[in-house]
């Protein structure tokens, strides 16, 4: 199996699929990779990368506490394992924070920003409470439990659910704990201002609690485009995956001729 070597106390699992102008997908806590196991056919026209952050799924727990700015160095340090010296970042919810730190910290390696039902802060009621809820079930090592729950939200087809069940459930308390926490701490709002490349927020149009999310983006980086998935929740990806794959790729096509007369630069 592939893992990239991140130091001496980490590896991350990750699993590349197709040719082309280079996507990577990461995902939400208690989760792995294969919440995005639909976005795969993607690869018939892109480059796709899909990875375990560090304590989940295949990936070992590492030594140090997992932080927002941490993770996104862990994801760079992993483009640097495959070679990649740009990418299009694509984060599912919490997955999001990620690909916005990367953003952020590496502009120059990104390009563009791909966020499903994303936030640059999170500041109402109802993900809030999801998210603690978590980290109780995380810090009583009932990670089993989050996982089930995730698998249930998740899921389009019947089978999808076991499959992220059996996949979450690896998740390793601790990490799982401090990934729910850095993200409540997180806050780039204020920074979005710095983000000069093409930037596509997704929204389900049922997960109204989301939708004033976008306003930061929109005022600070106004080439935003935000797209609402007619019928859709939070769980766009996995469960509206058709919708959520031909978004990507109208956003993407653009991108990609450039990608390709600038010499894949």
């Amino acid at each position: 199996m592939p893992y990239a070597a991140i130091d001496d106390s980490l590896s991350l699992y990750y699993h590349v699929k197709g040719q082309g102008l280079p996507i990577v997908f990461i995902h939400p806590f208690v989760m792995g990779h294969n919440v995005f196991m639909h976005q795969e056919i993607l690869s018939e026209q892109y480059q796709t990368i899909f990875y375990d952050i560090a304590g989940h799924g295949q990936s070992s727990p590492g030594d140090l506490p997992l932080t927002i700015d941490l993770l996104a160095n862990h994801l760079k340090k992993l483009l640097d394992h495959l070679g990649i010296e740009k990418a299009v970042v694509c984060g599912y919810s919490h997955g999001g924070l990620i690909a916005q730190e990367f953003a952020l910290q590496y502009p120059e390696r990104t390009i563009a920003v791909i966020l499903a039902g994303g936030y640059s802060e999170l500041n109402n009621f109802s993900p809030v409470f999801f998210i603690k809820s978590v980290m109780y079930l995380a810090k009583i090592r009932q990670v089993p439990i989050a996982a089930k729950l995730q698998a249930k939200l998740n899921k389009h087809y019947p089978e999808d659910e076991e499959k992220i069940y059996r996949y979450g459930k690896k998740s390793d308390a601790r990490r799982s704990y401090e990934f729910c926490k850095t993200g409540l701490d997180y806050k780039s709002t204020y920074s979005l201002y710095r983000l000069k490349m093409p930037i596509m927020l997704v929204y389900g149009e049922l997960e109204t609690p989301m939708h004033h999310y976008q306003d930061p983006f929109r005022q600070a980086a106004p080439q935003t485009q935000v797209v609402y998935i007619k019928g859709g929740t939070h769980q766009v990806p996995p469960q509206f995956f058709s919708q959520f794959n031909r978004a990507v790729d109208r956003f993407l096509q653009p991108i990609n001729k450039r990608w390709e007369l600038g010499g894949k630069q």
